[in-house]
C-alpha cells in the first residue's frame, strides 16, 4: 500500500501545467481501492482527477474532454488500458496527442510490455510509490508542455 506521508506531501510544489492550471489527468482503474487512494494522491500532487472504472469510460472521457495526462491500468474489464490506449490514439487531435501512462502490475511481462511500448509513453509498475508516481506524472506534464 502507498503510504499518504501529508507534512511532506504538502511540502512538495504543487504540479502546474505552464500557464499555471491545474493539470487535468484522466485515470482508468478498476480496484476501487487502488482507484480512490491513487486518485487523491494525484489531488495533494496539485491534479484535478477525473477517475473512471474501465478503458471503454476512459475514451469516452477523452472524446468530451481534455487532458493533459491519461493514466491507465492494463487489466481492467470492460476494455483493458491497452485497447484503451490505442482508441484515445487513434482519435487524433489534442486527444490523441496526450501522454498516456501505463499503470500496472505485470510490468515483468515482456511479451506484453513491447507492445505497451508502442502506445504508451510511460508505464509504471504498481503499487507505485507517492515519489515515484509525482516524478513520473511531472515527467508526463513537462511533456505534454514541450508538445504543446
Amino acid at each position: 500500500m502507498v503510504d499518504i506521508d501529508r507534512p511532506a506531501l504538502a511540502r512538495s510544489p504543487k504540479l502546474q501545467c505552464r500557464d499555471g492550471a491545474r493539470p487535468r489527468v484522466l485515470f482508468a482503474e478498476d480496484s476501487e481501492n487502488a482507484r480512490v487512494l491513487t486518485s487523491a494522491l494525484l489531488r495533494w500532487m496539485g491534479c484535478e482527477v477525473d477517475a473512471v472504472e474501465d478503458g471503454e469510460q476512459a475514451l469516452t472521457q477523452a472524446r468530451r474532454s481534455a487532458y493533459d495526462l491519461i493514466l491507465l491500468d492494463i487489466e481492467m474489464p470492460v476494455m483493458d488500458g491497452l485497447i484503451a490506449a490505442r482508441s484515445i490514439r487513434a482519435l487524433g487531435g489534442p486527444a490523441g496527442s496526450t501522454p498516456l501512462m501505463a499503470l500496472s502490475a505485470f510490468l515483468a511481462d515482456s511479451k506484453r510490455c513491447s507492445s505497451w511500448q508502442e502506445i504508451f509513453d510511460l508505464a509504471l509498475a504498481k503499487p507505485a510509490g507517492r515519489d515515484e508516481l509525482r516524478s513520473a506524472v511531472a515527467r508526463m506534464l513537462d511533456r505534454s508542455r514541450r508538445a504543446a
